[in-house]
């Protein structure tokens, strides 16, 4: 099955080469076109003071020291890149570095730089001097524009070395993490699924046939409202059995189909619609952050861990994170739970799927941080707070009674540690504070 508009933006987005493609097909257009206009309408006199003319030598020289320079600096911006690229995976971790080959200003660069070049080069290939084959053709107007567009490569590249600096910093990349977690928990949580999700489906018994995997790789995505269609179609209902995020096994189980009527079986049927199945719980080679929560929520864990590390010390970066996280979280943990039963059209149940809580991010990120903060009373008690801000949205009580285990946990984890008195009394207080819901400085 062909992919959806979906992976395709997905892929625009990610790939480093998708933009810049576009950049070098369209200055190819746009050189061509030019020098179509340049044979049409020749420069009038009045321009003469506007439009340079430098012969047929002169622009040569002119374009080949254009695209020579460009080229330079694209060759200089991807080292750069690359060298960041190696400092994030080093430092940061590497699920970040999925975030600067997405960074949409990074490949605006690149493919701004490549594309001047390829222009002078496509451009200088229709200078012709005086011979006897033909008369001379200069087309001033696209060398002109080709040394217009050399001062937009020059403001490109200061772009880029400002962004590149911008980029690298903590708190920049723990940031853009935040605001592509807040939007996924939009996405998954949307505020108009509180009456579906209080409302109990009744999901019918019946005999079930599963679906195995056809390769091996982790769950990208899962086009819920794809499998609804299915559903409908082939009149059956569908059980998926996996998230995003899941890594499966060739012939694991991925879904698991039900049929409705019981009618006789077409072999042909029963194919197409397990390639429809299939076709519609995307597999990769590695996490994306596109329906994957848990992987946006470790890549902001990724932060903290690797600044409490023995070698890096650092237990600011790693406050720097919990903030961010709880930002995050807080934006989500008060919405309800959508329902775990899909409906089509006309009320009928036909997708069931697996999904998982806001709270159990919460949980799960704190026992992973848990080991890494025991020797840190600041990053504890930051981890506290975020359970305090999280208590304080809650929508139930047996959502806060998960919260406070996990901050029961941590504080035994702590105290466990060996600690001082004073630091045990300041994370006692903090572990407090979220019962009393009172502001701890």
């Amino acid at each position: 099955m062909g992919r959806r508009v979906s992976d395709l933006v997905a892929i625009s987005r990610d790939s480093f080469w998708f933009v810049p493609g576009i950049f070098v097909v369209s200055a190819i257009i746009l050189a061509e076109l030019i020098v179509v206009l340049d044979r049409l309408a020749p420069v009038p006199n009045w321009a003469g003071g506007i439009i340079l003319e430098v012969g047929a030598d002169g622009s040569r020289g002119l374009l080949t020291a254009i695209s020579t320079s460009m080229l330079g600096a694209a060759a200089t911006m991807f080292s750069i890149t690359i060298a960041v690229l190696a400092l994030t995976s080093s430092s940061y971790g590497p699920r970040l570095v999925r975030n600067f080959m997405a960074d949409r200003g990074n490949q605006v660069v690149l493919g701004g730089l490549v594309s001047i070049a390829l222009y002078a080069l496509v451009v200088v290939r229709h200078i012709r001097v005086e011979s006897n084959d033909g008369e001379a053709f200069v087309p001033h107007l696209a060398v002109n524009l080709a040394v217009a567009l050399v001062v937009v490569g020059i403001g490109l590249l200061i772009y880029f070395i400002h962004h590149i600096a911008s980029d690298i910093q903590v708190s920049t990349l723990a940031a853009s993490v935040r605001r592509a977690l807040i939007r996924r928990l939009d996405e998954q949580f949307p505020l108009g699924s509180e009456a579906q999700s209080s409302s109990v489906v009744e999901w019918p018994m019946g005999t079930t046939t599963a679906i195995p995997a056809r390769h091996d790789g982790y769950v990208g995505t899962v086009a819920l409202d794809e499998l609804v269609a299915v559903a409908h179609r082939y009149d059956v209902r569908v059980d998926v059995l996996v998230q995003p995020g899941t890594f499966i096994v060739e012939g694991d189980a991925i879904a698991a189909v039900t049929r409705v009527t019981h009618g006789e079986r077409d072999e042909e049927r029963q194919h197409a619609l397990a390639d429809a199945v299939v076709g519609a719980i995307t597999l990769e080679d590695e996490r994306t952050p596109y329906q994957d929560l848990e992987h946006l929520v470790r890549q902001l864990l990724d932060l903290a861990v690797r600044a409490l590390s023995p070698g890096t010390n650092d237990p600011f970066t790693a406050i720097n994170a919990i903030d961010d996280l709880s930002a995050a979280l807080a934006h989500g943990i008060s919405r309800p739970d959508p329902s775990r039963v899909l409906l089509d059209g006309v009320g009928e149940p036909r997708v069931r799927v697996v999904r998982r809580r806001v709270v159990e991010l919460v949980t799960d990120a704190l026992d992973v941080l848990r080991p890494y903060a025991v020797a840190h009373t600041l990053v504890t008690c930051r981890a506290l707070l975020l359970v305090r801000r999280m208590v304080a949205r809650a929508p139930h009580n047996e959502v806060r009674a998960e919260l406070l285990s996990a901050a029961d946990r941590l504080v035994d984890h702590f105290v466990a540690g060996g600690a001082s008195v004073f630091d045990m009394d300041r994370v006692r207080a903090a572990r407090s504070a979220i019962d009393t819901q009172e502001i701890i400085r």
